[in-house]
């Protein structure tokens, strides 16, 4: 079923972890309860710096073995990439994704797709250059905190570049 995604277990994981560490809590040093706190930790960390533009390296990074990356390049010969640029920014002002930070100096967009019961949400980080004459539009979707996307990543690309051509179309 192609709606059907899997629950996102970072979220079950602290909750048993944290559960498990009062279940068994005999006073001295509990291993289960440190690593239940390091998970809740590591969580937070993510929904926290998740919005911000500047945390891009850490979760489209190869090392950060908690989210799940798609990557695709798009290319638009004979657009300016400041043009493509202010054009994405239009697009996510009638969006499903919500725009959380972008950076005018280097081109760089972040929107953010919605939490739901099957994901923890994606976020979206855009970039643009030239190359040989045509502008460059990389696009990266991130889980925040899944290891397996389970096709969503690739879905908010589709619809992404779905949403962009239907705002070029005059």
């Amino acid at each position: 079923m192609k709606n059907l995604r899997l629950v996102p277990v970072g979220f079950y994981a602290a909750f048993m972890g944290f559960f498990i560490a009062i279940l068994v809590n005999n006073g001295g040093f509990n291993v289960v309860a440190l690593v239940a706190i390091l998970i809740l930790a590591v969580f937070v960390f993510n929904f926290i710096v998740r919005q911000k533009l500047s945390f891009k390296r850490y979760f489209t990074s190869k090392h950060n073995l908690l989210t799940s990356k798609t990557f695709s390049e798009q290319s638009y010969g004979g657009v300016p990439k400041e043009i493509m640029y202010e054009k994405m920014i239009e697009v996510f002002s009638n969006s499903r994704f919500r725009l959380a930070d972008s950076d005018n100096e280097r081109l760089e967009i972040l929107a953010i797709a919605k939490t739901t019961f099957y994901s923890w949400g994606e976020n979206l980080y855009i970039s643009f250059e030239t190359r040989g004459g045509e502008t460059i539009m990389k696009l990266c979707s991130v889980t925040v905190f899944q290891i397996y996307a389970s096709g969503k990543n690739e879905e908010n690309l589709d619809n992404l570049l779905a949403e962009l051509d239907d705002s070029l179309i005059i």
